[in-house]
């Protein structure tokens, strides 16, 4: 179920993802650079009104996992509405301080042109009913997600993030503007939220109308009160670079920052999408006293995720260059291939992290994960600031590699042996060290091969497929176990026997 629940989890970001990444030179074309940066950096407002969210999702999540499996019905219920009145609550607050503030942010933080103002601030004032409907529709999410039924969640994220992109894109094309962009997503959003609440009526879960026990309110604000401080960062590391870079340089240089960084975010968050259906399994090993099982879960799946996000970042380095040159045009290649590079090497080393920290959180020490969260996205925010200034784009990216080596480093000496049950050491030579120098040798190899082949689509293509071939045999060789190698070999007959 865990294997199972993992690829369900992948495909809801992973094909929306493709769609939006397929989707930016259409959205490049149609808005023009200035226009781009100006979406980019609605969203990153809208992302900083989201600190308004105490992160409640993270123990509702929990506690509706914990109450369904011991089939406490009248506490499910309460957890459920708890949530629900929050989001809604928190939705039309936030909407009301976007609509409200959208002149003022204008002012300070968007350097348009004349002829982009009006566009922009009615673009802000749609953003504020869509943040509402956002706010409504995560809360939602996770509910079959706390279920264990990621199926479910999956195919909502899959319908209706590839339909956003391919809405933005079309009012993008079709001249509509920031605003027609943004009101496309907004529209979508809606059409979520009523798919969703028809989900939950499919499951069948109990949902009856109660009002929270005290007791349910307290495990509930408690829990997520340090899972706030994660939020908190996570709101700082994906929009505050974007808000530093937009205010001091411009959306222009923002443009060419966030088309690389977009699409190493969107790539290597693909893997955490993976590794995130661990937390309600944590709760329920710790539940019931299983250490052994849960070493071994994290041995192991720290193994295969950091041998699988090196090779994700190899293959970036590899074609990265070509792929800015053939995705949206060659002037993106000399400001964005470095950026590029960066960031992704940066997200490699962040991803260190996500294991210990779903770890961490399953067994109830969010404040933990929290304050390193938190301790990151500030050291992160202040390191980008120097950086964007002394070096531009090229600087901000660095500053994110700096951050990510100092707080990802303090936080696996700190959290292992402590709330990890594997030491440091036992975590370096079982899992992180076979998976780091197999992968490294791999890419170092490839990287050997590269000046072999042409400078053109063909030889990336083909530096990417041996790069695929390469790393793809040395993992199943070298990384994976006899059973696992077992496991995909059962897997693929069954695939071939029923095609």
């Amino acid at each position: 179920m865990l294997l199972r629940n993992s690829l369900w989890n992948l495909s809801g970001v992973a094909l929306p993802s493709i769609v939006a990444l397929a989707t930016v030179p259409v959205m490049i074309h149609g808005l023009g650079l200035e226009g781009f940066g100006i979406v980019t950096l609605i969203g990153s407002v809208i992302g900083y009104v989201g600190l308004l969210d105490v992160n409640l999702s993270a123990g509702a999540i929990k506690y509706l996992s914990q109450y369904y499996t011991q089939k406490d019905n009248a506490r499910f219920s309460q957890t459920f509405w708890f949530g629900a009145a929050f989001y809604g609550a928190l939705g039309m607050l936030g909407g009301a301080v976007i609509w409200l503030g959208a002149p003022i942010a204008l002012g300070l933080l968007f350097k348009v042109s004349a002829a982009m103002r009006g566009d922009t601030l009615l673009a802000l004032q749609v953003a504020a009913l869509g943040f509402l409907l956002s706010q409504v529709q995560g809360y939602l999410l996770i509910v079959p997600q706390a279920l264990l039924r990621y199926d479910r969640s999956a195919q909502a994220e899959i319908l209706f993030g590839v339909l956003g992109n391919l809405a933005a894109a079309a009012a993008a094309a079709a001249g509509a503007g920031i605003a027609g962009v943004i009101a496309a997503r907004v529209a979508v959003n809606a059409l979520n939220v009523a798919w969703l609440v028809r989900v939950l009526i499919l499951l069948r879960v109990p949902l009856a109308p109660a009002w929270p026990a005290r007791d349910v309110v307290r495990s509930m604000t408690h829990f997520s009160a340090y899972a706030y401080l994660s939020r908190l960062a996570t709101l700082f590391h994906q929009h505050g670079d974007k808000l530093i870079i937009g205010t001091l340089a411009g959306p222009v240089a923002l443009a060419f920052y966030t088309v690389p960084t977009q699409l190493a975010g969107r790539i290597l968050g693909l893997s955490f999408r993976l590794s995130s259906v661990i937390f309600p399994r944590v709760s329920s090993l710790a539940a019931c006293g299983e250490q052994a099982q849960l070493r071994a879960m994290y041995l192991d799946a720290s193994r295969l995720l950091t041998y699988l996000n090196l090779s994700v970042l190899g293959l970036i380095v590899l074609v990265g260059d070509e792929f800015l040159r053939r995705w949206v045009g060659a002037e993106f290649v000399t400001p964005g291939y470095p950026v590029l590079i960066l960031i992704t090497l940066a997200l490699m080393v962040d991803s260190l992290t996500n294991i210990p920290s779903l770890i961490t959180d399953g067994l109830g020490q969010p404040r933990i994960t929290g304050r390193f969260a938190l301790a990151r996205g500030v050291v992160g925010l202040v390191l980008v600031y120097a950086g964007t200034r002394a070096a531009g784009i090229e600087g901000a990216a660095m500053a994110h590699l700096l951050s990510s080596v100092l707080m990802t480093s303090l936080f696996l000496a700190y959290v292992h042996g402590r709330t990890v049950p594997v030491s440091f050491g036992d975590a370096w030579r079982l899992a992180l060290f076979p998976s780091l120098g197999v992968g490294c040798a791999g890419v170092l190899l490839m990287l050997a091969v590269k000046p072999m082949l042409p400078v053109t689509a063909a030889g990336a293509a083909l530096l990417a497929l041996l790069s695929l071939l390469t790393l793809g045999a040395a993992g199943m060789l070298l990384i994976a176990t006899a059973g696992e190698r077992e496991f995909l070999r059962d897997a693929a007959r069954r695939w071939v026997a029923r095609t």
